[in-house]
């Protein structure tokens, strides 16, 4: 029915109800008026609806903040210079790894950083004008922000107050506008990854097999040029395919080819590292120092600047076998949320014996009409649940997260703290114990030991909350998970 009809027929209701029409408005009293504004707040905090002014305004907000901090708050120069430093090398023709160097060491990031930081070289007119470089911060920190404001949107009833967590980090901000990390980078393309996805599990039934294939593709391709600029998004690795898999109706020649542009990423970006067309010794050597510093899984962290396992003695940290547990213990949990809630019956729409049996027909589009990653109500939500879980897994058995590391799941939290199913009070509270932690500085072996308690209680009561893994939304529904 169109909005005239709708119109109408009520203006219709009204002349055959007289009393209807002649019901007069509420008296302006100070009761009347206190319980405006209580319902108005309450909207603010509750009704989805309200998400259509609350997002544009947390939007000009995050823009703000990065301005009002630039210009009232000192930059603090930790890596930028030694970065420009390393490009310079680059740019005047140096590819061998183990000499592109700067103050504070080598370089470490994979080929996509260069490229990156080859474009801030130039913005900054050579490293001088450190300003322009913080206004394009900004400027990333407001999309990172929009980006995330369309993933939370994209799920169903969704109600405003997690969206307001997402400016509450004055250590997210700093990170941003007054250190210029990488991280920054490689957050906001993993942003990207998960809207894309989202997108694509949204108009599923619309798009058509080959705009679906076509969407993983270049979620594929964001994806690697993330794992590009720095390694931590290869935490996402096992979300990604697990979500990929599924919106490729399960056929397994189509998931195979989208994995491989993976690779075909890595190698176009750092074709002048890996020298491909080459295979002398002086180019095997160049190729071997790329891959084993840009790549290199085995490096040790100090411990005067972990922020996450302060409570243990340098000597444990520095042990191998706290390294090994923290290994066994991420694989331990992912595998317990992979196949309890990932990749669940109720949510794939099938066993996980079926999805072995069905996998091992290549050509062949198995997925079940009943999954719910394939439901226009349903999709987008896991999709975001099962990204930010596996990362933040990730990041809770990390062998060390410095500062900068924030930025990583930082965006993740308050929707974690949503699908928990805390009230917002409970969670808001969480959200800023959390904060505290990261503005310890140095840390200590409170702020740490309550940093991880803080992720695994999340972590504990997002796989404890079945209704925001297996509920299932219809049309015309609007669920509130924290209700």
């Amino acid at each position: 029915m169109t909005v005239e009809a709708r119109s109408q027929n009520a203006s219709n209701d009204n002349l055959n109800n007289p009393q209807e029409a002649e019901r007069p408005l509420p008296k302006l009293t100070v009761g009347n008026v206190l319980g405006d504004i209580y319902s108005g707040i309450r909207a603010l905090i509750y009704d989805p609806l309200s998400n259509r002014l609350v997002v544009p305004m947390i939007v000009a907000l995050a823009s703000i903040a990065g301005k009002v901090v630039i210009s009232k708050v000192k930059y603090t120069e930790i890596d930028f210079t030694t970065y420009m430093q390393q490009i310079d090398l680059v740019n005047a023709g140096e590819l061998d790894y183990s000499k592109i160097v700067g103050d504070t060491g080598p370089i470490v990031y994979p080929a996509g950083f260069v490229q990156v930081y080859q474009f801030l070289l130039w913005l900054a007119d050579g490293g001088v004008n450190i300003r322009r470089v913080q206004f394009f911060f900004s400027y990333l920190f407001t999309f990172t922000v929009a980006l995330s404001c369309v993933a939370y949107t994209m799920v169903q009833g969704i109600s405003p107050w997690p969206l307001y967590l997402l400016l509450l980090s004055r250590r997210l901000i700093s990170i941003y506008v007054l250190r210029l990390f990488n991280d920054c980078f490689t957050t906001c393309a993993m942003v990207g990854v998960v809207v894309i996805l989202q997108q694509a599990s949204y108009w599923y039934k619309s798009m058509g097999g080959f705009m679906v294939f076509l969407a993983n593709a270049v979620a594929a391709d964001l994806f690697s040029l993330a794992i590009s600029i720095k390694m931590n998004a290869l935490m996402y690795l096992p979300a990604f395919a697990i979500v990929s898999y599924f919106l490729l109706g399960e056929n397994m020649v189509q998931f195979i080819a989208v994995l491989l542009v993976i690779p075909l990423v890595q190698l176009l970006v750092g074709w002048r590292f890996l020298l491909p067309l080459f295979w002398d010794d002086e180019a095997s050597y160049i190729r071997w120092t790329y891959l084993t510093q840009a790549f290199n899984f085995s490096r040790k962290f100090l411990y005067k600047w972990t922020v996450n396992w302060k409570f243990v003695s340098e000597e444990v940290f520095l042990s191998d076998a706290f390294s090994n547990g923290l290994l066994v213990g991420h694989v331990s949990v992912l595998l317990i949320f992979v196949f309890t809630r990932f990749l669940s019956p109720k949510v794939t729409g099938k066993s996980v014996k079926m999805l072995i049996s069905d996998a091992l027909k290549p050509f062949r589009s198995t997925a079940s009409a009943d999954n719910l990653l394939l439901s226009q109500q349903n999709g987008p939500r896991l999709i975001l649940l099962i990204f930010s879980s596996t990362n933040v897994i990730g990041v809770a058995f990390a062998r060390s997260l410095h500062y900068q590391f924030l930025s990583w799941y930082c965006w993740q939290v308050p929707f974690l703290l949503y699908a928990s199913g805390l009230n917002p009070f409970v969670s808001g509270g969480i959200y800023l114990a959390h904060e505290v932690c990261w503005n310890v500085f140095p840390a200590t072996p409170a702020s740490s030991a309550v940093l991880v308690s803080i992720l695994s209680l999340i972590l504990i009561a997002v796989w404890h909350n079945t209704d925001v893994w297996f509920k299932r939304v219809s049309a015309t529904s609007v669920e509130k998970y924290d209700q």
